[in-house]
Order: C-alpha cells, then sequence, then structure tokens
C-alpha cells in the first residue's frame, strides 16, 4: 500500500540573529540584472527595504519597488496593481525582472507569490485558486521575513483576497514555493504587540493542526511539536516586551517549523473557517484561528487518536494519561495564552454577523484546508462551530 509524504521547502533558508548578512552571497551566482522589490510604505519607512536595497547596488543589480500593497490580506487588486508595474513600469525602458524579492509579512510575501505566478502563467490569480492548478515556474522569489506567524515566506500556498465574492483564496503549488527565505530576528523586534500577537497565535494554530492532520508524518511531527512548545513559552514575553530579542528568536524558529510541518501535512477547519472570516470582514487572520481553535479541536478531538492527543497536551505543557482531560487541558491552554495575547474572545467581537454564518459554512466546507481536517463533517458542523464561537 502506497503512503507517500513528499516534502516541499525552498532550496535554501538563511535563519538567525544576522542572517541578512549571508544574503550577498546567495545573490552572486544568480548574475541578475534587474529586480523587483514588493513591500509597502511602513517596511520602507522602517528602513527594512532600504537594507536590501544597499545589498542590491554592492552588486551592482538594478531594482525597482513596488510598494503597492496597503493593508493586511492581499487582494486580487493589489496583484493586478503588481502585475501593471511589471508589465508597463514608469519608464520608458523595458522591465525584464530576473527575480522578485518581498519584503515584509505574510500579506507581502503573498502578494509577491502571486505577482510572480501570474506574470509567467498568465490569466488572472483567480484561475489558480485551489490545488495545483499553476502550470508554469513563477518567476523566482526571495522572501525576506519580518514577522513570526504565517511562514509564507517558506511555504507553497498563497492566500488572496477577492473581494468580488468576499472570499478569501488558498491557491497551492510547489511553483509558488520561494527560492531562499530569509528570517533574521532583528527584523521582527519592530512588530507592534497586536501583530506579535496574531501572528504568534498563528503559529501555535498551525501546530495544532499540522499535528492532527490527516497528511501527519513522523518529520512534521517533530516540527509541530517544538513549534507548539516554543511558542507557548516566548509568545507571551516577545508579546510582553518586543525588544527581548531571545523570545525574537525562539518564536522566529517556532514559526519556522509550524510552517515547514503545515507546507508539507496541510491544515483544517481553523484556517478553512478563518480564511472566510477574513473575506467577509477583512480583521487578523491570526485573530480569527485563536477563537476558532479551542471549537474545532473539541469536535476533532474524537477523531484523534489518544497517544496524539496526549503528545500535543505535553507540548503544550501539561502531563497527563487520561485522553479527555488532556483534551480539556489543551483547550484550557490555547485560552489562556489568547487572554495573556489580549485576543478577543469571540468572532461576534471581530465583526461576525449571525446572518452571514451559512454563507460562510458553505465556503468553508470547499476551502482546500478542510481536506486534511482529522474529522469530516457537513456543512451544518460549520455551521454549529461558527455558532459556538460566536
Amino acid at each position: 500500500m502506497e503512503n507517500t509524504h513528499n516534502y516541499i521547502l525552498p532550496k535554501t533558508n538563511l535563519i538567525g540573529i544576522g542572517a541578512i548578512k549571508d544574503l550577498p552571497n546567495e545573490l552572486l551566482s544568480w548574475k541578475l540584472s534587474k529586480v523587483l522589490i514588493v513591500t509597502d510604505k511602513n517596511m520602507i519607512s522602517l528602513g527594512y527595504v532600504e537594507n536590501v536595497e544597499k545589498i542590491l547596488k554592492s552588486l551592482f543589480i538594478s531594482y525597482d519597488i513596488f510598494d503597492g500593497i496597503l493593508h493586511p490580506n492581499p487582494t486580487v487588486s493589489f496583484v493586478e496593481d503588481g502585475l501593471t508595474y511589471l508589465n508597463k513600469g514608469l519608464n520608458i525602458f523595458k522591465r525584464n525582472y530576473k527575480l522578485i524579492i518581498s519584503i515584509g509579512g505574510g500579506t507581502n510575501h503573498d502578494c509577491a507569490k502571486a505577482i510572480a505566478t501570474v506574470a509567467t502563467n498568465g490569466g488572472s490569480i483567480i484561475n489558480y485558486e485551489g490545488y495545483n492548478k499553476v502550470t508554469k515556474p513563477a518567476i523566482p522569489q526571495i522572501a525576506i521575513n519580518t514577522t513570526a506567524g504565517s511562514a509564507a515566506e517558506l511555504t507553497m500556498f498563497a492566500i488572496v483576497v477577492d473581494n468580488s465574492r468576499k472570499v478569501k483564496m488558498t491557491i497551492a503549488s510547489p511553483f509558488l514555493t520561494p527560492f531562499i527565505s530569509v528570517n533574521d530576528p532583528i527584523f521582527m523586534t519592530t512588530m507592534p504587540r497586536e501583530v506579535t500577537a496574531s501572528s504568534g497565535i498563528d503559529v501555535v494554530s498551525h501546530g495544532i493542526e499540522a499535528f492532527v492532520s490527516t497528511e501527519a508524518s513522523p518529520i512534521t511531527d517533530s516540527l509541530a511539536l517544538e513549534a507548539i512548545s516554543l511558542a507557548i513559552e516566548y509568545l507571551p514575553r516577545a508579546y510582553e516586551n518586543g525588544n527581548d530579542l531571545e523570545a525574537r528568536e525562539k518564536m522566529m524558529f517556532a514559526s519556522i517549523m509550524a510552517g515547514m510541518a503545515f507546507n508539507n501535512a496541510g491544515l483544517g477547519y481553523v484556517h478553512s473557517m478563518a480564511h472566510q472570516l477574513g473575506g467577509f470582514y477583512n480583521q487578523t487572520h491570526g485573530c480569527y484561528n485563536a477563537v476558532l481553535l479551542p471549537y474545532v479541536f473539541e469536535f476533532n478531538s474524537v477523531s484523534i487518536p489518544e497517544q496524539r492527543i496526549l503528545k500535543l497536551c505535553e507540548a503544550m505543557g501539561a502531563i497527563t494519561h487520561n485522553r479527555s482531560q488532556a483534551v480539556d487541558l489543551i483547550i484550557d491552554s490555547i485560552e489562556k495564552l489568547r487572554a495573556t495575547i489580549e485576543i478577543p474572545s469571540k468572532l461576534s467581537e471581530m465583526g461576525l454577523k449571525e446572518s452571514d454564518i451559512k454563507t460562510l459554512s458553505q465556503n468553508a466546507i470547499k476551502d482546500i484546508c478542510s481536506f486534511t481536517n482529522p474529522r469530516q463533517g457537513f456543512v451544518e458542523d460549520f455551521i454549529s462551530l461558527f455558532k459556538a464561537a460566536f
């Protein structure tokens, strides 16, 4: 009986304090003539883009900057604006970009992936919603990360909002995987507390959903459990003091490991539901995850083997040999972490309208993240979960 577990990651991952200094050596062999930087104005004002500009100038690489990402949650319009910039340019010289460098968090990386994909495959990013719809390699991408949460800098996923349908599309293909990821925690010290909270709790949800996924493997298990353990310990510290470089570094590692886990094991109902909420109400993805996670975990628990529940409980800092108690301890740990980092406790506090729940549920069951959830339900189950978290 076949049972394959393909493992997909960027070719090179530069990780740790000062990792950005290794980027010039990686670029030397590319023999680049033209690069497009995809970012936002905040990254420019913080000086992070200038750091990369200096590297490109030192290597005599020409570049342009697209800073049209205006808010978290990348939209189809951002992608289209980026493609217009890429194809038409602002001057008389033809822009023949050999590389795209994204600088920022998940929104910027996902937008860059989408731009790079449509640039070589044609059409609209909407055409590629789902799994393996991309047929040609994207423009190569380097993702320089400034948050500890989405892990978009190293995954084969891009999440893009189609405002016309109020749907957060999941686009998944190995072709979307960046060639190089850069995670330097020095870039993460300026994260606002609310971003630290929402991106950090996203790490926990990635770890838990990857660990209980139907596509989990011993490789993803080890990564997911350690990511959860680190996040439970260090997220409150990073939230309390953004300049705590040890906490930032540990959260960076937690985010990377959780990303490696879910990139190859998949996710579940927490993310398929959170995606729909993001498409409707455009609030922070990680906060939706934080509220949904306890309810979805309780729903899934009947389909998760006892040993896995006990291991998950241990990773979250509690030891018990009782399955039921372990489920309660896991849920309690999630709730305590959510409260510590001051994320709302109910979806109604983040815009959810009861009248939208049926539509959200119908969309969530079709999200590709639902396919690897350990317990397969029906639209009615999604409705019940949304109402429980309301």
